[in-house]
């Protein structure tokens, strides 16, 4: 169910659906993604924890559940974050007009850095939010090159490295989850939504995400 002021409909092409913005008219059609890529188990309960991350009765639990799901191969929660990342950038696109990748483009932590180690930090943190970008964008687009460039960044055998991608991604949801209540919007339950109303089995179109009209 999406909430007050964004609406889906189905549309005549099978597995894809219509997110409306009843406020400005401007609609997009997303699908799920392609299921031997990322399959839409792995982004709803994603989805789901990311949910209880934002409520901060929940959210120390949700990131050690989130942080869990990075043993072995980090690349299905990494990505998942991002695609849900590129979905809120669509909402906040449908609401505002501006583009997506736009959106993505100012996704930024705003902080003060004090001390010595400040430039460095700030240096990291800038690091870690381009790497998120390109995720997000490689969700948005499905570009290929630009995919590739994020499994590069993220798929290092540094310890820790993608725990700590994974709460750098989660505060620039935030962020953005803030932007979008300054603009009256929720964040709507994409995935559940898509698995619930859509399958795997059809002609998947380019992208999970495309503007309508």
């Amino acid at each position: 169910m999406a909430p007050a002021g964004l609406a889906w409909q189905t549309l005549p092409e099978p597995g894809v659906l219509a997110l409306v913005d009843t406020v400005s008219r401007r609609a997009a059609a997303l699908a799920r993604p392609d299921p031997a890529d990322l399959p839409i188990t792995e982004l709803v309960t994603v989805e789901q924890q990311v949910a209880r991350w934002l409520d901060p009765a929940t959210r120390s639990d949700a990131e050690t559940v989130l942080a869990g799901r990075l043993a072995g191969d980090p690349m299905p929660t990494l990505r998942s974050v991002c695609w849900l990342i590129a979905s809120w950038a669509v909402v906040l696109h449908l609401r505002t007009g501006a583009a997506p990748s736009e959106v993505l483009d100012r996704l930024t932590l705003c902080g003060i850095w004090r001390g010595p180690q400040a430039p460095e930090t700030e240096r990291i943190w800038e690091l870690l939010t381009a790497q998120v970008r390109t995720g997000a964008l490689a969700a948005l687009t499905d570009d290929v090159g630009t995919a590739t460039a994020f499994r590069a960044a993220a798929h290092t055998r540094v310890a820790g490295y993608a725990e700590c991608l994974l709460h750098h991604s989660l505060m620039l949801m935030s962020s953005l989850w803030l932007t979008l209540g300054a603009h009256g919007l929720e964040p709507p339950d994409v995935a559940a939504t898509l698995a619930v109303y859509t399958h795997d089995g059809f002609d998947r179109p380019q992208g999970s995400f495309r503007p309508l009209g």
